[in-house]
């Protein structure tokens, strides 16, 4: 078992050369990376970035109105991704997402899946420049005025 970053990589790649369906989620972006591999005449596999949903019922509708034409999924393996988005690169985990899509032969979902990592990324630089800047945190102990 490789605890890198502490959490369970090779249970993960497990999941991701197994599961039909699964959202990788990030608590700090408020972020859901949805990949569904399931494929039908007119829809091949589904990449996209979300926003998070408030459990996996909620996740598998969304799932269900972006691809109509497919059955609904009654199955989705959720993943916690708490660390920076850099490290599912560095762990490997995102090689493994992008050989899992590959072998669906689908041109456009590993484009998918590239532009979903890039868009990620930027989420993340936004947010960790506005905990620098501020933005939309507040300072819990504040340095006592002399």
């Amino acid at each position: 078992m490789d605890r890198e970053f502490g959490l369970d990589i090779d249970a993960i790649v497990g999941h991701i050369d197994s599961a039909p369906t699964l959202s990788f989620f990030f608590p700090r972006l408020r972020r859901s990376l949805v990949v569904d591999m399931r494929q039908g005449p007119e829809d091949g596999p589904f990449i996209r970035v979300l926003p998070m949903a408030r459990g996996l019922h909620e996740r598998l509708r969304s799932i269900k109105r972006a691809r109509p034409h497919l059955p609904k999924a009654t199955e989705i393996v959720a993943i916690p991704w708490p660390i920076y988005v850099e490290n599912m690169v560095r762990s490997g985990v995102w090689a493994r997402v992008i050989q899992r899509i590959e072998t669906t032969g689908s041109v456009d979902a590993v484009s998918a899946a590239e532009a979903a990592l890039t868009e990620l990324r930027a989420l993340e630089s936004q947010e960790l420049t506005a905990l620098i800047k501020g933005g939309q945190y507040e300072t819990i102990w504040a340095r006592e005025s002399s």
